[in-house]
């Protein structure tokens, strides 16, 4: 079979860290996009609009507009990965630049919910006693997130570590396509998922269906992986994994964490990483945080549906939402944190 085919058909490249341009990944606000960000928000504040309620159309400027549907471009047909410079931290305080960042990200996609409890914007921050990687200090492995688009932007920065990590899983699929293509079927067959017990009232804890990590529809490779949420559960529906499956998942995890596979960036005050989530997978190393609360390493986290969404098989989400969106659909009795 030649090389970067499956029976899946083939495929786009992906690519290799060690090969990309670091600096054609930046993007930068210039003083025009900068002046339209401040009109705009003025007349966002003076209507008294919640940025959740912010729609694209509360965050449409001609100077700004053009730029970022060209970006939105690059982002689904480039590398999947643009790291954006220049968000007014310094001016806007911590609760205002919500309101900014969410506004871009209008231009981007439609904002989903990211846990049962409603949250539209992730607080990336470490908190004590808490149940989510991301609000804690400790690394994160190569994962991906429940929506199209996945932004962080990062307002405040740790003392010490963070760095973000960065892997096309297309590279990856090619790679295990090449060296060990007998492990693509189990891949691509997918796991039992646990749901972290964010399912509807009625829905079971564990996916019934099995979620593929590899999946093609309309042409487009996907890739759903978190490993906690398939050893969870594969533990809580009584189904352990087979030798031959754990070596599948050893095997895609060596090839995304490869020196020359991954990439890594420190993001720093004003800068947001936007990614094509299903295609690019991320994670993070460990950090020493602030002993003040108001320095605190504090990063926001956007979720977005692409509009039209990207074509995927069904079986991708680990939440089959009645809303028929991407995310996390927000249950009866839960709220924001």
């Amino acid at each position: 079979m030649p090389e970067g085919m499956t029976a899946m058909g083939r495929h786009r490249e992906g690519w290799l860290g060690a090969e990309l341009d670091r600096e054609a990944l930046y993007w930068d606000f210039t003083p025009a996009h900068l002046a339209a960000i401040d009109e705009l928000m003025a007349k966002i504040e003076a209507a008294g609009i919640p940025f959740q309620e912010i729609r694209r159309h509360h965050f449409s400027h001609p100077a700004l507009d053009g730029d970022l549907a060209a970006l939105l471009a690059h982002i689904k047909s480039g590398p999947g990965l643009v790291i954006m410079r220049g968000f007014p931290v310094d001016k806007y305080d911590a609760e205002r630049m919500q309101a900014v960042y969410w506004g871009i990200g209008t231009h981007f996609g439609r904002g989903c919910s990211q846990s049962a409890d409603g949250d539209y914007l992730g607080y990336v921050t470490n908190v004590e006693k808490a149940s989510r990687g991301y609000t804690t200090s400790r690394e994160l492995n190569l994962h991906t997130d429940s929506a199209e688009i996945v932004g962080l932007l990062c307002v405040r920065d740790a003392k010490e570590g963070g760095l973000s990590i960065y892997a096309s899983s297309l590279k990856v699929h090619e790679i295990i396509a090449r060296e060990h293509p007998e492990y693509l079927p189990v891949l691509e067959r997918g796991f039992r998922c646990d749901r972290r017990g964010e399912e509807a009232p009625g829905d079971e804890p564990v996916t019934p269906y099995r979620v593929p990590v590899f999946s093609t529809q309309d042409g487009l490779l996907s890739c759903r992986y978190v490993r906690g949420v398939i050893d969870k559960g594969a533990e809580t529906a009584g189904e352990p994994l087979t030798a031959f499956e754990k070596e599948a998942l050893a095997c895609f995890e060596d090839v995304a964490q490869r020196d020359d596979v991954r990439f890594e960036v420190m993001l720093r005050p004003g800068e947001a990483s936007v990614i094509n989530n299903y295609e690019i997978l991320h994670a993070r190393t460990g950090f020493v945080d602030w002993e003040e609360p108001a320095k605190k390493r504090l990063l926001y986290r956007l979720w977005l549906e692409g509009e039209p969404p990207r074509p995927m098989r069904r079986e991708v989400h680990l939440y089959q939402n009645r809303s028929g969106r991407m995310g996390v659909d927000p249950q009866p009795g839960r709220g924001p944190r």
